[in-house]
């Protein structure tokens, strides 16, 4: 699972960054990327749900409870806004969180998976406990300007709610003030996560002793 997500992030990531620079001379540049990178998208936020089954019983050492966080929180930005609310498909912010989301993504699991087999890298470890300290801000600021965004759209009706049985639409007539909620408690979880990362770092990248000059 390691290797086969590893490989779809690679996916999103280099074809998002061959549409930019395919587009980079126009200065809508950035209105694209979603499309391009929404099918493997949809599908790599709700795999990812397996990451907090093999944080719960130890194959990775990650929180539970932190993972379980991040995954919902990415499945909420992809499902909850970017499919609901078609007009923020086209911002600059949607390709930075993708971009961002993807890089991180790529250097962990090698991490993970090279854990796995028993093979030490320096270098995978560095890059997962040190990229974090700029992806997750550029992350969460573009994720916050995208449902910011959304709130206009939301506030007019203009939900995509297309497949959702008739039934069931009526729920969204407060999806604005649900989605308003949201933002303001986004900031707050993402610096538990944030801090949290932090302590990881300073534990995994700490010298022992005997290996101190």
């Amino acid at each position: 699972l390691c290797c086969c997500n590893d490989l779809k992030w690679s996916y999103v990531l280099l074809h998002s960054a061959r549409h930019v620079v395919q587009t980079l001379s126009s200065a809508s540049w950035y209105e694209g990327v979603y499309g391009v990178a929404e099918d493997p998208l949809k599908l790599l936020v709700l795999l990812s749900y397996f990451e907090v089954l093999h944080a719960a019983v130890g194959i990775v050492p990650s929180s539970a409870v932190q993972t379980a966080e991040q995954v919902s929180a990415r499945a909420f930005m992809v499902w909850g806004v970017a499919h609901l609310v078609p007009k923020v498909q086209t911002t600059m912010y949607v390709p930075m969180f993708i971009v961002a989301w993807s890089v991180a993504e790529v250097t962990r699991y090698p991490y993970y998976f090279t854990t796995l087999l028993g093979v030490k890298s320096g270098v995978l470890l560095w890059c997962r406990y040190t990229f974090f300290i700029v992806l997750y801000p550029l992350g969460t600021l573009t994720e916050v300007l995208t449902m910011y965004s959304a709130l206009g759209p939301v506030k007019e009706g203009e939900l995509h709610l297309a497949g959702i049985p008739a039934s069931l639409q009526g729920a969204f007539q407060h999806y604005y003030h649900f989605l308003a909620v949201v933002l303001l408690a986004w900031v707050p979880s993402w610096w538990t996560i944030y801090t949290h990362m932090f302590r990881q770092r300073e534990k995994m990248l700490r010298i022992p002793e005997g290996k101190k000059e």
